[in-house]
């Protein structure tokens, strides 16, 4: 967390200015990491990465912890099924075609990460971006509405 300098001016009554209480409002107090995440290099990682540049309170901590742990399940269930090889379905003792249960795995992990994400307000980078079309849309849509305006100041 990088330090701010703050400047403090003392009003003429001896009040401290609304500088000092804005200072304070935005000072936030570490995020402790749990435990349990500190204690495995890939959870431990993954809240490193997730908090890096971000703001959470200690309230964040528990959910910023399942977090970690969905992404602990899919580098696991990952590493299982780059050890089967390229097979993604195996055959039951009665003949039947299953496919591995890892898939299922990823799949509810997939939908977790999502949920507590959107629940931490953190997005995948592509929300933030503006669309190039969109953008060109605003652009015509200002340039008719310009033409339009001196069309009608020209009758």
């Amino acid at each position: 967390m990088e330090e701010t300098p703050v400047q403090i001016r003392v009003l003429t009554d001896g009040r401290p200015s609304g500088r000092l209480f804005y200072a304070d409002w935005r000072w936030r107090m570490p995020l402790e990491k749990p435990a349990a995440v500190a204690g495995d290099p890939v959870k431990s990682a993954k809240w490193d990465e997730l908090t890096a540049g971000r703001s959470f309170t200690q309230a964040d901590a528990p959910t910023l912890a399942l977090l970690c742990q969905w992404y602990k399940i899919v580098e696991l269930a990952q590493d299982e099924l780059d050890s089967f090889g390229e097979q993604t379905a195996y055959q039951n003792d009665m003949g039947d075609l299953k496919s591995f249960p890892q898939i299922a795995t990823l799949k509810t992990a997939s939908a977790e990460i999502r949920q507590l994400n959107k629940q931490l307000g953190i997005t995948d980078g592509h929300e933030g971006v503006p669309d190039v079309r969109s953008v060109q849309t605003k652009l015509f849509s200002i340039a008719e509405r310009h033409e339009a305006r001196k069309a009608r100041a020209a009758v």
